[in-house]
């Protein structure tokens, strides 16, 4: 009698045994799965009043099969570079010129000097037929060019691979590195958790770079001194959200900064003083990707964003400046 019981006790464990690694089979598949019940819902913070929204997009540049990599404006004319070419673009959105590189672009700035364009441990100047003028280099193997920028003979190079900022001079020459921020007090210098590193000149000829991994922009003499900076560490609206961001940045005529974050993903304008002026692109505006875009200014004061997941140049303008 006994043994019968114990027969009956383990087949009913056994078959309660299978139900429970069925169910649990079943809760794992992705469409069966629960609610993270730790997971951080981001919706509220997806929401902009449309009051704050005081650019609107006018127009949209399709870039076809070619993959963007970066975006500058000079001369009336949108200068792009892809996976292995620069393309010249007008306004309208038509191709004018097309040249072939010999290696993948990180990053362009065009000036009146001619066009500047990042690899991953070099910079090279061409002229506007094409030919090249001259290669500014990195002394490591383990660099990253995310951003040059060019004034008065100074060239300005980010590297986030050694996340350091590099100077040149004109004729090629490395003149001075920054690493940031190292006072006794604080010693994390620049923060580059993955390749997203941005410095830019303003109108006055002041050095401004992003710290992503402090949320902050930062303004340095070219001697390397810090001379002021602002952060933003925010999932809200006047903020800068994630690991590291704004991702991009550029500065208006009249000094404004723009900025673009990845992850929840939003272009936004700021006063010189760091505060918020103005959202030009709601998370909303983004909604088929988590990448930012790389940005570019007009000297009428529009704003270029090259959204890589649509793969294509979207246009802002100041609502006031088209009766909008």
């Amino acid at each position: 009698m006994n043994k019968k019981v114990l027969y009956v006790f383990l087949i009913l464990l056994a078959g309660l045994i299978a139900v429970l690694v069925y169910t649990d089979h079943r809760s794992t598949q992705l469409d069966k799965r629960p609610d993270n019940p730790y997971a951080y819902d981001i919706s509220e913070f997806e929401k902009v009043d449309p009051a704050m929204i005081h650019y609107s997009e006018t127009r949209n540049i399709r870039l076809g099969k070619d993959k963007a990599r970066g975006i500058s404006w000079f001369d009336n004319h949108i200068y792009l570079v892809t996976e292995n070419n620069l393309q010249v673009i007008s306004q309208e959105g038509q191709q004018e010129s097309k040249m072939t590189l010999t290696g993948r672009p990180n990053c362009i700035q065009v000036v009146k000097s001619g066009i500047f364009i990042g690899f991953d441990n070099l910079v090279s100047l061409y002229n506007f037929e094409g030919q090249l003028i001259r290669s500014y280099l990195s002394e490591s193997d383990s660099s990253h060019f995310t951003s040059v920028a060019f004034l008065e003979g100074l060239v300005a190079v980010a590297d986030a691979g050694q996340r350091v900022l590099l100077l040149f001079n004109e004729d090629g020459t490395l003149i001075r590195k920054i690493y940031g921020k190292r006072e006794s007090e604080d010693l994390h210098g620049f923060i580059v958790p993955s390749f997203y590193f941005d410095v830019a000149f303003t109108p006055d000829g002041e050095l401004w770079v992003v710290n992503p991994g402090m949320h902050a922009l930062e303004n340095y003499t070219t001697d390397g001194n810090l001379r002021s900076h602002w952060a933003k560490p925010s999932m809200d609206i006047s903020g800068f959200s994630g690991c590291c961001n704004p991702a991009h940045m550029a500065i208006l005529p009249d000094g404004f900064f723009v900025t673009a974050e990845k992850g929840l993903v939003r272009v936004k304008e700021y006063k010189p003083s760091g505060e918020l002026s103005s959202v030009v692109a709601p998370p909303s505006s983004f909604e088929t990707g988590k990448t930012a875009p790389d940005l570019a200014v007009t000297s009428a004061g529009e704003i270029l964003a090259l959204d890589f997941d649509r793969n294509s140049i979207r246009i802002f303008e100041k609502k006031d400046q088209h009766g909008s």
